[in-house]
């Protein structure tokens, strides 16, 4: 498969959670995304300093929110698909997308009701723990070679 394909699959399944992707189609899809939000913010921030505005950081920036937004359920559906090639559940990927949620969720209560130094270092743990040791996790669970489909258990259970 080449990699335009490897691109262009992932966007067709944007919302197709069943079936598998192997680790090319993944990487190809999320590397060749990085690339364009790169290029994306990058060209709007030029283009606006160019132009002379001076809050070309901010529409850069709102052009890095939309095509992230635009990107969230794809990437979800590409990474479940991976996760079902190497014969785990969808969920090893989504759980990145709920520790992320659950650690946003924590960061708010700590704003509130802890104090300026148990904040510090409370948001340095929820960091770590919520944040680089799933991603790291993840990074390596995308990388393991396919795994042939499991047999289907075709005992009769009496």
């Amino acid at each position: 498969m080449t990699v335009w394909q490897c691109f262009v699959r992932g966007w067709k399944g944007y919302v197709k959670f069943e079936g598998r992707a192997t680790r090319k189609e993944f990487w190809v899809f999320m590397l060749v995304n990085i690339l364009l939000m790169v290029l994306l913010t990058g060209t709007v921030a030029t283009v606006m300093a160019l132009a002379g505005n001076p809050y070309g950081v901010f529409y850069a920036g709102m052009a890095y929110t939309i095509y992230a937004l635009a990107l969230a359920l794809p990437i979800l559906a590409v990474g479940i698909r991976r996760m079902h090639d190497i014969n785990r559940s969808g969920w090893w990927f989504g759980g990145v997308y709920l520790a992320g949620i659950v650690s946003r969720l924590l960061n708010m209560i700590l704003m509130e009701y802890a104090s300026p130094e148990t904040y510090v270092w409370m948001k340095i743990t929820l960091g770590i723990v919520l944040g680089w040791i799933p991603l790291l996790v993840m990074i390596y669970l995308c990388c393991v070679k396919s795994k042939p489909a499991p047999e289907a258990d075709n005992r009769i259970v009496r």
